[in-house]
């Protein structure tokens, strides 16, 4: 993966993530400062939010992957459709600034959807 498909991976989840670090890092500091039970449980419950985050986004990478995969095979057990539940008849894989993107090869006025975003439903 590189960095521009990381970024509209993470999308507007990096607020979450920047929040979750202030958190890890204020936690920290009370921890070694005061000790006591806010301390320590708050750096435990920070770090399984940011475990969490982390696993959401890397899920969210692998579904897009999969997707690609099955495209890439053309797969026919496999019917791709949009967000919006519309079916795709040719899916293709257009990459613009080292970003996948998937589209309709038959729809002049399709939209470039990211993998993730679209769904592969079984025939």
């Amino acid at each position: 993966m590189l960095w521009n498909e990381l970024f509209h991976v993470v999308g507007q989840d990096w607020m979450l993530f920047g929040l979750a670090f202030i958190l890890l890092f204020m936690f920290i500091r009370r921890a070694l400062r005061v000790g006591g039970f806010l301390g320590f449980t708050g750096v435990i419950t920070t770090a399984i939010l940011l475990a969490m985050l982390t696993w959401l986004q890397w899920n969210k990478y692998q579904v897009g992957n999969s997707i690609v995969q099955i495209i890439t095979s053309d797969n026919p057990s496999y019917r791709i459709l949009t967000p919006d539940k519309e079916p795709m008849f040719k899916p293709v894989i257009v990459t613009i600034d080292n970003v996948r993107y998937i589209t309709d090869a038959e729809n002049e006025k399709s939209q470039k959807h990211l993998p993730w975003r679209v769904i592969a439903m079984p025939k």
